[in-house]
Formats: C-alpha cells, sequence, structure tokens
C-alpha cells in the first residue's frame, strides 16, 4: 500500500509508515523475512491468480513495488467490504483486473527475452505515474562536467571515427579512479576522526526536526548503537516510533503495533551508520571501486557492495575530505528493485568524530530531511527502546 495519499503524519514521514494491519493478515504479519519460508500465496490468500507460486511473505513486498511504480494505494485496485475493511479477495475495481494483465505481460517479456530475469518492470514504463507517457523526455543542457569530457573524448578521437557520444546524465567522464577500495576506506575513516576515536563510540542520540515532503516539521529523536540497533521517534499526532533490532523491525503509531516485512526491514536497518567507517568492509560484500561522479556539487567516488542478497548498495565519497555524502541502496522485490537515497551534509565533530547534522533520506514514497541540534555520543539506552512493544 503506497501512503502518500494519506493525511497526516501517520502517512506522509520517512518511515514507510503505518500500513494498516489488515493489508495481509495477523499471521502473514508474523512470517520471517526469509523468501522461501512458509506457504505460497496461493496457498494463504483468496483469488490468487497470477501470483500463486510467489512464497507468501513476499506479497506484501510485491504490493509495495506495484503502489510505488504507479504512484497508488491499496484503493487504486481493492474495495472494501461492508465491514469497512479492505476485501483483498473481491475483483470489484476494475484495475485489479488491469494490474492481473500486466503482470502477466511482464513476466512474458522478462521470459521471452530476458532469460527470465527483472530487466523490464512496472517502472520501466510507469515511473510513478498511473498512466504511461509514451512520449520521450525533452533534452537537457549538459553540465560542465559532460561538456569536458566530451572535449576530452573528442581530443582522443581518432581522424575519421565517429564523435562519441554524451556522457550520460550523472555526469561521469571517461576518467578512471585509481584508487583501490582500502585507500578509500582509509581516507574515510581518518577524515571521520581516526579508528580509535569511532572505535569508543558505543552509542549515539540524536536530536532535531525532521521535515517531511508535505512541509510538515516535528520534533525527532534517533537512538542508535555500534551494534546496529537504531530506534526513530517523532513527537507528532499521532506519535510514531520506528526501530530495527538487529533482526527484526517493527512500527508503533497511536497505540497500534506492527511488524515489519521484506523490504520495510531493509529499509530500517539502512538507518543504522554509527560505525559505518570501521565496519565497511564487515557491512558489504564484493566491494569496488566504480566510478567517480558528481553528488550534491561535489566530486566523488563511489563504491558499490552487496549489504544482502536483497539489498545493494552505492556509496558516494567526497573525493577532497573524504567523508561520506551519499548511501543509495536498492532493495530487491519479487518484481523490481525499490530505491532508497541517503545524503549526508553539515559535518560537524562531537567527541572527535565528525558527524552529519544534516540527513536526507529519500524513499520510493517518502522524503525526510533531518536537522539535528543535538548529538550525543556513548548516553546510556536502555535496550528495552528496541525491543517490539506487546500490542495493545
Amino acid at each position: 500500500m503506497n501512503l502518500r495519499s494519506r493525511a497526516g503524519w501517520t502517512g506522509i514521514v520517512l518511515m514507510v509508515a503505518v500500513w494498516s494491519a489488515a493489508s495481509l493478515s495477523p499471521a502473514s504479519a508474523q512470517q520471517a523475512a526469509s523468501p522461501s519460508a512458509g506457504p505460497t500465496a496461493g496457498e494463504r490468500y483468496k483469488n490468487i491468480q497470477v501470483l500463486k507460486d510467489l512464497p507468501a511473505n513476499q506479497l506484501h513486498d510485491v504490493m509495495t513495488f506495484m503502489s510505488a511504480t504507479v504512484g497508488g494505494n491499496c484503493l487504486s485496485c481493492h474495495v472494501r467490504g461492508a465491514d469497512g475493511e479492505l476485501a483483498f479477495d473481491r475483483d470489484d475495481n476494475d484495475h485489479k483486473v488491469t494490474a492481473r494483465a500486466m503482470i502477466t505481460m511482464v513476466r512474458a517479456i522478462n521470459t521471452q527475452h530476458f532469460k527470465g530475469e527483472d530487466t523490464v518492470t512496472c517502472a520501466t514504463c510507469h515511473q510513478g505515474r498511473r498512466e504511461p507517457i509514451p512520449v520521450p523526455p525533452l533534452s537537457q543542457p549538459l553540465t560542465p562536467e559532460q561538456i569536458a569530457a566530451l572535449a576530452q573524448r573528442g581530443a582522443q578521437r581518432p581522424a575519421g571515427t565517429a564523435p562519441a557520444a554524451p556522457p550520460g546524465p550523472g555526469g561521469r567522464g571517461a576518467q578512471r579512479p585509481t584508487e583501490t577500495v582500502d585507500q578509500v576506506i582509509d581516507k574515510y575513516t581518518e577524515a571521520v576522526g581516526g579508528r580509535a576515536a569511532i572505535a569508543k563510540l558505543t552509542s549515539r542520540i540524536r536530536r532535531g526536526t525532521l521535515t517531511n515532503r508535505a512541509g510538515q516539521s516535528a520534533p525527532v529523536t534517533i537512538e542508535e548503537t555500534s551494534a546496529g540497533l537504531v530506534r526513530t521517534t517523532l513527537d507528532a499526532t499521532p506519535a510514531f516510533s520506528r526501530a530495527f533490532d538487529g533482526a527484526a523491525a517493527w512500527t508503533e503509531s497511536g497505540g497500534r503495533v506492527r511488524e515489519l516485512e521484506g523490504v520495510e526491514i531493509a529499509n530500517a536497518a539502512l538507518a543504522s551508520d554509527l560505525a559505518l567507517a570501521l565496519q565497511l568492509k564487515d557491512t558489504y560484500t564484493a566491494l569496488a571501486v566504480r566510478a567517480y561522479d558528481r553528488t550534491n556539487g561535489k566530486a566523488v567516488i563511489v563504491l558499490e557492495g552487496r549489504r544482502s542478497a536483497a539489498t545493494s548498495e552505492t556509496l558516494s565519497f567526497d573525493r577532497e575530505t573524504g567523508l561520506l555524502v551519499r548511501r543509495t541502496a536498492r532493495l530487491k522485490t519479487p518484481l523490481g528493485l525499490l530505491p532508497v537515497q541517503i545524503d549526508y551534509d553539515d559535518y560537524r565533530p562531537v567527541d572527535g568524530v565528525q558527524t552529519p547534522f544534516d540527513v536526507r533520506v529519500t524513499d520510493w514514497e517518502s522524503v525526510s530531511i533531518q536537522k539535528f541540534a543535538e548529538i550525543a555520543h556513548n548516553a546510556p539506552i536502555d535496550a528495552g527502546r528496541f525491543t517490539k512493544p506487546a500490542r495493545k
């Protein structure tokens, strides 16, 4: 369910906020995130026609992906029953029938032309719109970096050969990075404050203001440990919390508690970055230097790695300072990838460690601008803060 259409904080804060607890069922909300665990969607739910063989605990991710790619919500395809609850098994809404046909079409394209890989997805055509736009976009002026890259390629082009194509929209030039992964990580570690200073950090509490994509602001507190536990609490109406305990995640809003599933858990885990400088090689596999680029006006060097089988990330480091400027994650669902981008800015020293006081988190349905006024290291945090509350 996409929450963009809901009013108030429940729907539009950063946290893939509060899916209705009735969106699937209490049983599915308690399933493990393992893609192969438990029954299929066809075995667990009524009137499943084109996703019968999908593991039931992945159906939530499929719905999330489709909502994000067409800019809709549950009621875009589903209807409510006489009791006011969503009746997921009914076919009264023609959009649901159309969605089935679209899934079948996309599967056929990928099977016949792309060896069954998710090369074509809902996002290929829709890109957040209900109705795809078949007309190509207008050209955009090249950036100074793109113009310089073209000039460099032209100077290197042998006489009589075709001119080089413009570089892509990211502005990447022809120059290949010469730094190794270890050199990038070492520079980042030293820029943050050095291994000794970072190793002393056991916890961090950040307090400030969170502003959402609708311009609404509220006080926010983020509690985090070096072990990867993290909790965000928003002092809004209703109050909202989201926490990740290292394995599972949950949200609470207005006294209603819900366990998160699939990509929601992966998204919650991304908020943990207290000891990232010391844990890069443990956090990511297959780390590699990919390219030079520009991010937020800064020249950066980009690393790429896998956080898990379902999550890959690119990390952009300022080539001058060595500090982390952006993380971009791609979360895998059965239909395609969902993006999450985290931007870091306004680094200041706190206990000898450079810490970003501005953090901007953008995912497939929300924007969260976090500006911190107070950051404390090694303050005691009760472990119970990360434990899912009992249902009320």
